[in-house]
């Protein structure tokens, strides 16, 4: 079991949830923010630490979406603990990344050629939009143009090919849990429930394996013509995907329009999906499941997507007391476990400089969080290897969610 750094013992209450999820803020905030191409009035993640040195460094949309989203979950958790001037501060960064995206995109954020990255940004959009109308009264025009453009690209790749779901991208030839079940998500929030429950029955018939209670990866493909398709299932699982097809059951249950009996079939249906993910995702760290680490690139958000919904289903009464609990300790494992296996570090020193100690001064620090909850930093990110965007938003978003628990 990785040890905890000494500045920070976990019985002290600076070691808290909030507390916690200050810190991977700050650092992710420290390390990897800046203006896209320059801009005043606007703010973009690198995709890397240290940042890559060419103008031509990769693009990472969706890694944007979710660092949008993780703003807007800081906003919400000062804003709960009464802290309305953080609260501000926060959402007025979550514009300017906004502003950013758009930017970085070529002025628009619906010209992205992959509809689950656009499923994700109007997640994060409509969150944004929520926390506006909190904190200011009233929506702001940029959430709203943003929504509908990214709205109307999703409709888009939401067809009958294939019996149903949510394409991929613009090429029109998959169609996957990756792309669906956030769409469905998006669906249920920007009130088209029975959208969202055609995409959810899609998701259920075609790409759900009952055995191990999970998402298989989608739908290929292959040749259409003369009245038939040929196609091939792909029979892959990932973490990530159970995350929102778990947060649309959940919200579509809760919707106006659903009646008793759909709402219990689709809590028993979150049910299993909760189940499944502890079957499929974890792993044992000191008698403890924790989530299991998908990798760094586009993986190393896997774990924290998964996180962010089990805490909903933590929190949500419709469930068994069993599934509750469940969700709650993975998310508190997991999170456990990324902050015990941090590595600290004083940012004005040589981030190359392997082997210096921990300052004294934690709050002046910030930390670097392992990709994988099982193994700590130092094994996973060592020192003056280049850490990735995703893999700390992913950290981020796992103590957010432990510490909207502790909000509950």
């Amino acid at each position: 079991m990785p040890t905890v750094p000494a500045p920070d013992p976990l019985h002290h209450p600076a070691s808290g949830p909030a507390a916690r999820a200050d810190k991977a803020a700050r650092s992710v905030r420290e390390l990897f923010a800046g203006r896209a191409l320059g801009v005043p009035g606007t703010l973009l993640g690198a995709p890397a630490h240290p940042r890559p040195e060419s103008r031509r460094a990769p693009w990472h949309y969706w890694w944007q979406a979710h660092l949008l989203d993780a703003v807007v979950d800081a906003a919400v958790r000062h804003l709960a603990a009464g802290d309305r001037g953080r609260a501000q501060a926060l959402r007025r960064d979550g514009h300017r990344l906004l502003r950013g995206i758009a930017l970085r995109s070529g002025g628009r954020v619906d010209g992205n050629s992959y509809y689950d990255d656009m499923a994700w940004l109007l997640l994060a959009v409509g969150r944004l939009s929520t926390l506006d109308r909190e904190l200011a009264g009233r929506p702001d025009t940029a959430c709203l143009d943003a929504g509908a453009a990214l709205l109307a690209r999703l409709e888009q790749g939401h067809t009958g090919d294939l019996g149903g779901g949510v394409f991929w991208n613009d090429r029109h030839d998959f169609k996957n849990t990756a792309s669906s079940a956030p769409a469905a998500l998006a669906f249920v929030r920007t009130h088209r429930p029975e959208q969202a429950a055609a995409v959810l029955r899609w998701l259920e018939d075609v790409l759900w394996e009952p055995r191990r209670k999970v998402y298989r990866d989608g739908v290929r493909l292959l040749a259409a013509g003369s009245g038939s398709e040929v196609t091939r299932l792909e029979e892959g699982v990932f973490s990530y995907n159970s995350g929102p097809v778990l947060g649309a059951l959940l919200e579509l249950a809760d919707a106006p329009a659903t009646g008793a009996g759909e709402r219990a079939r689709l809590l028993g249906a979150a049910t299993d999906v909760v189940e499944g993910a502890a079957g499929a995702f974890t792993r044992e760290l000191g008698g403890r499941l924790v989530l299991a680490g998908s990798g760094g690139g586009d993986a190393g958000l896997f774990t924290g997507i998964l996180a962010r919904y089990l805490a909903d289903a933590a929190r949500h009464p419709g469930l068994p007391e069993e599934s509750r609990s469940a969700a709650a300790e993975l998310v508190a494992a997991t999170a456990e476990a990324l902050w015990a296996g941090r590595r600290e570090f004083d940012p004005a020193a040589d981030f190359h400089a392997a082997g210096s100690p921990t300052p004294a001064a934690a709050g002046a620090t910030v930390a670097i969080f392992s990709p994988d909850p099982a193994r700590p930093a130092d094994e996973t990110q060592r020192p003056g290897v280049r850490v990735e965007l995703s893999t700390q938003v992913q950290a981020w978003t796992v103590l957010e969610a432990a510490a909207r628990l502790v909000r509950a």
